[in-house]
């Protein structure tokens, strides 16, 4: 198991912990809700839903927290301004913990901030996220908002190595610390297959390594993009969970502090195969510290018998 030289922040992120060394805390599973193609889904642009079928996600999501001790934040997408307004209102009155939130759409995502204002939401919203394509007009008003957690992508185009990686991520951070942000989670942006996909696991050793700050990985993004899945003799829901499954378990064991895997229709899938790997990292770090003459609690995973 990893053992950092360097002092690794902590933070809580809406009553979760995140951060610190591998094995310190559980892997908190960031699941997405009311992205395209969703059952959950009636209209994208209005923020229509089953809220019935969304709450049966969220009790499921719940239910695993209780059974394996691994954290939940809920990361919401509103496609419009309207969309995003009545995803993040019906979340927090029916979710206890901490809410993400996203969109591709500029406006969709300023009128985010603003709900977090209006609200009073500055301690359970994170925004997702900055990045050095961040507009002027979203990071003055990040400036000027309450909010003050946010995801800092490591994404550039040029960004090829992992000295790129780095230096992007550095030029990030600096510009959310600008715009107020006290509290990150740095992702080093998962690229598809072929494309630079594994780079992002390289790079969640080097920011722990060389930062100490908390992790957050995005693996799902890489078999969501992945033609062989494409393949129609290959294609089907359990094939794709099953690269789902592996990319984020990957993730866990590159020492990823947090992770989005996607939609929560497979909430149980991934907590299960996360809660599995947290024993062997509960078993792995304990033998770690013993050995370098190290004491400091370890998460004990609720699954270990």
């Amino acid at each position: 198991m990893f053992v950092f030289k360097k002092d690794q922040q902590i933070y809580e992120f809406g009553g979760v912990t995140i951060g610190g060394s591998p094995g310190e805390y559980p892997t908190t599973l960031i699941g997405g809700l009311f992205f395209k193609g969703q059952p959950i889904v009636l209209d994208t642009k209005k923020g229509e839903f089953d809220a019935n079928l969304t709450k049966e996600w969220i009790s499921t999501g719940n239910l695993m927290v209780e059974k394996t001790g691994h954290p939940l934040i809920i990361q919401v997408f509103g496609r419009s301004p309207e969309a995003m307004e009545r995803h993040i209102s019906w979340v927090i009155e029916n979710f206890d913990g901490p809410v993400m939130f996203e969109s591709t759409n500029l406006s969709a995502r300023l009128r985010g901030i603003e709900i977090c204002d209006e609200l009073g939401l500055s301690d359970r919203l994170i925004y997702n996220s900055i990045n050095l394509s961040t507009k002027q007009e979203e990071l003055d008003l990040l400036a000027s908002s309450s909010l003050h957690m946010a995801v800092v992508l490591g994404w550039s185009p040029r960004a090829t190595s992992l000295p790129e990686k780095m230096s992007t991520i550095r030029e990030a951070i600096a510009a959310a610390q600008n715009a107020g942000v006290e509290k990150m989670l740095i992702d080093p942006a998962t690229m598809p297959v072929g494309a630079g996909f594994g780079l992002d696991y390289r790079t969640l050793i080097a920011i722990k390594s060389e930062l100490g700050l908390p992790t957050c990985s995005g693996p799902h993004n890489a078999p969501s993009a992945w033609k062989f899945l494409k393949d129609p003799a290959i294609a089907d829901d359990s094939t794709h969970l099953s690269a789902v499954v592996a990319s984020t378990v990957a993730a866990q064991m590159f020492a990823a502090d947090s992770i989005m895997y996607g939609s929560m229709i497979r909430t149980k899938q991934v907590f299960t195969a996360v809660s599995l790997m947290a024993n062997a990292i509960a078993t792995s770090s304990a033998e770690s510290q013993r050995a370098l003459g190290v004491t400091k609690d370890l998460f004990e995973p609720l699954t270990f018998e």
